[in-house]
């Protein structure tokens, strides 16, 4: 999660993110299976936690060297709900296929830091641009 005091790309004050992890992986960590629920053929999926622990890098090129970080802390909830009929979608060229459904999202969001602390909006109160659920194999799983 990234916060600005303008414009996306002007004025990032926080960056909050798992930090790079051996071999180059970076902003992404397992999490624990009570962390997500998912059925995929009636359309709904979850994915919450609480008081995970974060660095905030503060601001992306930091974020991008792994530079000084403060530790942080993350709680949030987030719910899909299948708003319109399955769709497929194949590229064989690019070795992706999947079958997903539009969906509604509701996102709560809350951090903390040094000095600093913020909560979303109430849940259902954001807008959201577009959002899909579903299911997908790529790259050696596309021919499965």
């Amino acid at each position: 999660m990234d916060l600005f005091t303008g414009a996306v790309g002007i004025g990032q004050v926080h960056d909050f993110n798992p930090g790079i992890r051996a071999g180059g992986l970076f902003w992404t960590i397992p999490v624990p299976e009570h962390a997500l629920t998912a059925d995929i053929p009636h359309g709904t999926a979850t994915l919450a936690l609480s008081d995970l622990d974060q660095e905030d890098y503060h601001n992306l090129h930091n974020a991008l060297l792994d530079g000084p970080s403060d530790p942080a802390s993350v709680t949030f909830s987030m719910k899909w709900t299948a708003s319109g009929p399955p769709m497929n979608v194949t590229d064989s060229v690019h070795r992706f296929t999947g079958r997903f459904m539009l969906s509604t999202i509701q996102i709560a969001w809350s951090a903390s830091a040094p000095g600093f602390s913020f909560v979303s909006d109430a849940a259902g109160t954001t807008q959201n641009v577009k959002s899909v659920i579903g299911r997908e194999r790529n790259g050696v799983f596309f021919d499965e």
